[in-house]
């Protein structure tokens, strides 16, 4: 009997600790947070063309002292967003060499594929109806690591 509460409260705050680090549950950004969140940080955002992907939002944020750009998708639904994701994943794997690192986690709303060859490191983020996509050197890896982690994508 001992033991079971043990593990029914070891479960409980196993669970705690999921929900609020953000692993179990991610919250998608909307197109005003990004902006927001990237002005603050000194990049300037710019509304881009979606002609790619018919997404709802494109914004690209820039910084002149960084050699990497953040775009951010927010599309209409989930189902779009899934697409595009597979999109990018697919054009990826095209893209790079054999030669290359392709670490992927998923969950019930997201998805996330790192890819990392001797001269790109990119991430395609998804979360819900929104993705980040980040084209960079493995050089940049940390400072898009900490970019990702602070918007929790």
């Amino acid at each position: 009997m001992k033991n079971k509460s043990i593990i029914v409260g070891l479960v409980g705050v196993l669970l705690i600790c999921l929900i609020t680090t953000g692993c179990l549950f991610r919250k998608p950004l909307d197109k005003d947070e990004f902006k927001s969140h990237f002005e603050d940080l000194k990049y300037s955002v710019i509304e881009g063309d979606n002609a790619r992907y018919e997404a709802e939002a494109y914004y690209i944020a820039r910084k002149e002292d960084v050699a990497f750009e953040v775009e951010y998708y927010n599309f209409k639904n989930e189902t779009e967003a899934k697409k595009a994701y597979q999109d990018y994943k697919s054009n990826i794997t095209d893209f790079i060499t054999a030669k290359a690192e392709n670490n992927e986690t998923t969950g019930s709303t997201f998805s996330k594929i790192v890819t990392e060859s001797e001269n790109e490191y990119i991430v395609v983020s998804r979360v819900k109806n929104t993705i980040i996509f980040i084209l960079g050197t493995p050089e940049n890896s940390e400072d898009i690591d900490t970019i990702l982690k602070d918007i929790k994508y």
